[in-house]
């Protein structure tokens, strides 16, 4: 029996929400070893690729209150993790960093990502890989475009 074209459709947002559920729960479970929440190795993560990122660009990325985003980097100042520096250019905000210890457990993370995905996408080509990055691509441009407009026309 064939599906229609709404079920597939269906089918498959479904499964991307599944997937990406399970994902996240398989890191998490990989990761309680180092003593990180998913809050804060998003945390750690979002500052990794932004070195002197501000409090409020942390937030937008993990989709937080400021108020939360701030009480998260103050942990992790705490633990030792971040640091918080003055901006040359706002004295009001502060860039956050890395410490020492936090990139060395940037570095765990990374290789416990690698790990993860060995097993996520065990069996799939590179041309799979790129087909797989391509069609994502796609749908998030789709889903991009469809948010700017409204749903319902009047």
């Amino acid at each position: 029996m064939f599906e229609e074209p709404t079920d597939l459709k269906r089918n498959a947002s479904l499964k991307l929400t599944v997937i990406a559920r399970q994902l996240r729960a398989h890191f998490d479970q990989s990761v309680v070893r180092l003593g990180v929440t998913r809050s804060q190795w998003t945390v750690i993560a979002v500052v990794a690729r932004r070195p002197g990122v501000t409090q409020r660009i942390i937030a937008n990325a993990l989709e937080i209150s400021e108020a939360s985003a701030g009480r998260l980097i103050d942990r992790l100042c705490a633990d030792g993790v971040l640091e918080r520096r003055a901006k040359d250019d706002d004295r009001r905000a502060h860039a956050i960093f890395l410490t020492e210890a936090g990139q060395a457990i940037t570095s765990q993370l990374a290789g416990i990502a690698r790990v993860n995905e060995d097993a996520a996408f065990a069996g799939f080509s590179e041309d799979d890989l790129q087909r797989l990055n391509e069609l994502l691509d796609a749908l998030s441009e789709n889903i991009g475009k469809s948010c700017v407009k409204p749903l319902v026309s009047s």
